[in-house]
């Protein structure tokens, strides 16, 4: 499967979409043509041009059958969907917190079924669902699929009508096998009823061991195959005169009892049907089906749903905060906000069935998008915006004057307001935090743009004397989708500037000038909200540098020169992120590293400034100018370590870089900088040329393969995407040949220039190996992989933003060269984690990898490094995670803790989940519970409740005790501060940082652009639960350096996914890869480079 990638501009894309639920992997595809213009365009593009035919009907409802619906949907709801209580806590809401009130209320029923014809599994199959999901999610993701997948222009899809026929042949079968629900053939007579079902005949030997069955109906014929039926089996037993068994009863899934008549003119109306007859009804089922269950018994004793039917969409994307308790709707900012709310939405959540009603109506669904973005911050964030004289204004600047339907398209479209209200920083007196001064926002805001909405307020920004204007601007242009623009801007240097302190806040002039250089450099601003340390004069030389590195005329020596400066910035990244350069050098190496690259005239120039800048480096982390390559190999691989089990992984870890660059046919740094000096040397006639020929000659080593297509051919099939002129330049260069001429001191000086591109590839090539994701395989199978790197933009025309994050072009395409990347190396791990994902193979049949996800968590286990982890601080992020579960444990039998537990606990669910822990733990069903509970939850659940009750102790069990110990002993070892750098993840959009942190969110909804890796920089699970198993089998903190990466692919391959927004498969993933590795069947040594699964 092609991949939906943000590639090449005017150059057509062929993207391979899977007719069933995309990267998650079910037979049937579809081709199409794609033109693509930039990153931002060319991801939105691709969801409005590529995707929307998916889901056609949400932006084409001109024949919703309302009455025909309407009676399904009735129907449907009453069979399936469920009755409990939802729990929400007091200070998150408007109501008290008398749990015990609410489940007397609402009670449990008794459940009922909704019957599915056939087993299950092959009805999964052909419905695309993963065969991991429980029985109640079946008839919700039914739902989704049929909404999503089955409908194009109104039109039923390839994929809805396998599964309706599907539908039918499982009921013939269903038939067949009988009240028994067994099909059994013993003759080849009794086998033709079976066979006429399956689109099979027998010849006229049958019985014989040479006969074989023939297809008589193709249309069954696929089915039978497709859905897994065991005709092997069948055709075995005819052939041996066998009897032929096989199971084929009616499946049930969870569902509540009918309530209502399902009759219509005196014929029953089957769920399944409906569901797979009309997409409206489908997608409002699904939209039901993850609001909780209060509300939504609250809902249909109010017979409100009817009137709620056409706003299906806006409800899908933005209904699952809306949460029904005690006959009140939850607002955010709780019980003081309910004022401002019932005059912004013009009922009052007193009157749930109205409130829910205008909410989702009003502004074409704008408000129910705000109201949803903001019941997904936690209350303290709440309150800045739900103040009574902010809540309207600011959303009335959100809504602007476009009413364009917030539910069009394939993915939400709130996603920059998402961003903003959950990352704004704020004030001590409640004001909006502003990097340098107001004054430079209404600057930043007046400059040169091609959108219309920023230059009205711009012209307002005249006016502005108070944060608040800023905000109302911000908020204004969050719609925009864009990944440039002055709201991008705010959210990465309030984020750059609030890292530091307050004496060392950026200068107005500073933030001028990121701002004004934003939409070019960007990605490189990573490094200053990394290291805030890197005070204003660093920032201004690098702008500097940058600037005049793009001056410079020639491609060839421009492209050389960004990689070898940006190679040089990398290993410093990388230095100072392992703590190998001191924090109180900082500054000072960072400067010298930059500065020889100011003024580049030429490649001799070029090659000497990537000289000195490697000495400056490895003067700061060694004290030494000068240092081999397998010493600066062994710089990378990580700090000094004296434990025998540290130095073994250590030497694994570096032989691992120096793989990478051998099967790159790199030129070692050793021979460059040595044959460079040697030429100078040359040059001063202190040395023989004759002595520098067997350097010289190791440049020759490397040759290119013979080529497979002729040029013609590579015109037609390659044009515009091949381009090797950096490697045919490196083919031609013969230092060898000048030295044994009699040279002059300028025909020297270009030799050693001549050595530039060499440089520049092995320090790229040092940066690749570095971020070497697990389960790599072009990193050490396409040897040119590094070297195609372009940096100037040469293989592909129209590319401007060239110091932007690469993308991959030329994947599939041998007549391109190859895959390789265009741009620069700023969130490079993620980038090569993208390129690489694709070669970790599924475990489960049907499941692909998932695109929008896997590159987060692979960056995720390789980026953090535990060097410097002790034992005290792996210990005790086991022991959280333990003290999170005795905490569940106390509350099952005390309503006080209880309480207190699921305050915490609801700020990271929405009100479906919390609803149903908190009836987990009422009915006492913990171990069913902790194993849905994300190790992040208990890990956070222990933590917060430390910080909110530190008297309570007595709530937890021996494990708390044993972690109050060790918090008490090692008190600068075990802080929130040192595990949330240790064991955090880079959050590269929602912080807009490589910082690794741990951010108590939840997991965010899935978006497209920029904003699409959301979801996995909200998942950080992973690096907690590896570091627990770690704990439990007595491995030593540096061997999560090898656990984590391997851990992680080992996730990846038994991810089986059924949705966008389906965390829950990560959880199952993680939940196996963790016990295969408790049982020992993933075993990982310190001392070679295997890793074992028995």
């Amino acid at each position: 499967m092609a991949r939906m990638s943000s590639l090449a501009w005017s150059v057509e894309l062929d993207l391979v979409v899977a007719d069933s639920c995309f990267r998650f992997g079910f037979v049937g595809s579809k081709s199409a043509s794609l033109p693509l213009n930039s990153v931002g365009q060319a991801r939105f593009r691709f969801g409005e041009e590529i995707l929307k035919d998916l889901t056609l009907f949400l932006t084409d409802l001109h024949a919703r059958r309302c009455a025909k619906s309407l009676f399904r949907l009735a129907a449907i709801l009453a069979a399936t969907l469920s009755v409990g209580s939802c729990f929400v806590p007091a200070v998150r809401g408007t109501a008290s917190s008398d749990s015990s009130s609410a489940d007397g209320k609402v009670g449990s029923p008794e459940s009922a079924n909704v019957a599915i014809p056939g087993p299950l599994r092959p009805f999964l199959r052909m419905a695309g669902i993963s065969q991991k999901v429980s029985p109640e999610e079946v008839m919700p993701f039914l739902a989704r699929n049929v909404f999503v997948l089955g409908y194009e222009r109104g039109s039923r899809k390839e994929f809805l009508i396998l599964l309706t026929r599907y539908v039918q042949q499982a009921r013939e079968l269903e038939a067949l096998a009988g009240p028994d629900g067994v099909i059994r053939v013993s003759t080849c007579e009794e086998a033709k009823p079976l066979l006429k079902i399956l689109g099979y005949r027998t010849r006229a030997d049958c019985g014989l061991r040479s006969t074989f069955l023939e297809t008589a109906d193709p249309q069954r014929a696929f089915l039978t195959i497709d859905s897994g039926f065991p005709l092997p089996e069948l055709e075995k037993s005819l052939q041996e005169g066998r009897p032929f068994a096989y199971s084929f009863s009616t499946s049930h899934v969870p569902a509540p009892p009918v309530e209502i008549d399902w009759t219509k003119k005196g014929k029953k109306a089957d769920v399944v049907d409906m569901l797979l007859g009309d997409p409206e009804l489908a997608r409002f089922y699904w939209a039901l089906a993850r609001m909780d269950a209060e509300t939504l018994s609250a809902l249909r004793q109010s017979h409100v749903l009817k009137k709620m039917f056409p706003l299906a969409t806006i409800l899908d994307f933005y209904g699952s905060h809306i949460c029904i308790r005690s006959g009140r709707v939850v607002v955010p900012g709780g019980s003081a906000a309910v004022p401002a709310w019932k005059e912004l939405v013009a009922a009052s959540p007193d009157s749930p069935e109205e409130f829910i009603l205008k909410l989702l109506a009003k502004d074409s669904g704008w408000l129910a998008a705000f109201f949803d973005d903001l019941s997904s911050i936690p209350l303290s964030q709440q309150t800045h915006f739900t103040e009574p004289a902010r809540l309207r204004h600011f959303y009335e600047m959100f809504r602007g004057k476009d009413f364009s339907d917030a539910g069009t398209g394939v993915f939400r479209r709130d996603a920059g307001l998402l961003l903003l209200v959950a990352r704004l920083r704020w004030e001590p007196n409640g004001d909006l935090y502003v990097p340098g001064n107001l004054e430079v926002w209404k600057n930043i805001f007046r400059q040169k743009t091609d959108s219309k909405i920023i230059r009205d307020w711009g012209r307002r920004a005249a006016h502005w004397n108070h944060p608040d204007q800023l905000l109302e601007a911000l908020s204004a242009i969050s719609r925009l989708p864009t990944d440039t623009g002055p709201l991008q801007s705010y959210l990465m240097l309030s984020e750059l500037d609030g890292r530091r302190s307050p004496e060392h806040r950026l200068s107005p002039e500073t933030v001028t000038l990121l701002a004004g250089k934003f939409s070019e450099f960007s990605d490189q601003y990573l490094v200053f909200s990394e290291f805030p340390e890197l005070n204003d004069a660093s920032i201004a030389a690098f702008l500097q540098v940058v600037t005049s590195l793009n001056g410079i005329p020639k491609n060839a020596l421009r492209g050389n020169a960004f990689g070898t400066f940006q190679g040089s910035v990398g290993l410093w990244q990388i230095l100072a992120r392992q703590g190998e350069i001191p924090g109180a050098a900082l500054n000072d190496s960072w400067q010298k590293v930059i500065k020889p690259f100011g003024k580049i005239g030429s490649s001799t120039q070029l090659f000497d400034a990537g000289r000195t800048a490697l000495k400056d480096l490895l003067l700061a982390a060694t004290g030494k100018a000068d240092a081999s390559q397998d010493k600066i190999i062994n710089l990378l691989a990580g700090p000094h370590q004296s434990a025998p089990e540290a130095q073994r992984l250590h030497e694994l870890i570096a032989n691992r870089i120096r793989s990478v660059l051998n099967e790159q046919r790199l030129v070692s740094l050793d021979t460059l900088l040595a044959l460079g000096d040697g030429l100078r040397e040359v040059t001063q006639g202190s040395v023989s040329g004759n002595t520098l020929l067997p350097l010289a000659g190791e440049l020759r080593e490397f040759e290119m393969p013979q080529p497979i297509f002729r040029n013609s051919e590579r015109e037609q099939w390659g044009a515009g995407i091949y381009n090797n002129r950096h490697t045919e330049l490196q083919m031609r260069t013969n230092v060898a040949k000048i030295i044994k001429s009699p040279g002059s001191p300028e025909q020297l000086a270009e030799a050693r220039g001549q050595l530039a591109s060499f440089l520049r590839d092995t320090l790229v090539g040092l940066n690749y190996a570095y971020y070497e994701p697990p389960g790599a395989q072009i990193l050490h199978h396409n040897p040119l992989f590094v070297r195609s790197h372009d940096f100037s933009g040469e293989t592909v025309s129209g590319l401007e933003r060239l110091w932007r994050a690469s993308q991959l072009f030329g994947a599939g395409s041998p007549a391109g060269g190859g895959a390789h990347l265009v741009g620069s190396l700023a969130d490079l791990p993620y980038v090569l984690a993208t390129a690489e994902q694709d070669f970790i193979a599924p475990q489960n049949v049907q499941a692909l990898i998932w695109r929008e996800l896997v590159p987060g968590l692979l960056t995720n286990a390789v980026v953090p490094r535990w060097w410097n982890v002790s034992q005290n601080e792996l210990h005790a992020v086991s022991l959280y995670q333990q003290c999170g579960e005795e905490l569940l444990a106390a509350s099952a039998h005390n309503d006080e803790v209880r309480d207190k537990v699921m305050n915490i606990l609801s700020e990271r669910m929405i009100p479906q989940r919390s609803e149903r822990v908190a009836q987990a733990l009422r009915s006492g069903h913990l171990p069913e519970l902790l194993s849905q509970l994300m190790p992040a939850d208990t890990f956070y659940l222990a933590a917060e409740y430390q910080r909110r009750f530190p008297q309570e102790s007595n709530s937890f069990g021996p494990t708390g005790n044993e972690l109050a110990t060790l918090s008490n002993r090692y008190p600068d070892e075990v802080n929130w501060k040192r595990l949330s750098q240790d064991f955090g993840v880079p959050h590269r959009v929602l912080a807009q940082s490589y910082t690794r942190e741990l951010l108590n969110l939840p997991p965010f909804p899935v978006f497209m652009g920029y904003a699409s890796r959301l979801l996995a920089e909200s998942w950080d699970s992973n690096n907690l639960y590896w570091a627990r198993l770690a704990d439990e089998k007595g491995y030593s903190p540096v061997m999560l350096n090898r656990l984590v990466p391997e851990l992680t692919r080992r996730m990846v391959e038994k991810i089986f996914a059924s949705d966008f927004e389906d965390w829950p498969a990560l959880l199952r993933a993680a939940r196996e890869t963790g016990e295969e590795f408790r049982q020992g069947k993933i075993v990982v040594s310190s001392g070679n480079d295997s890793f074992s699964q028995p």
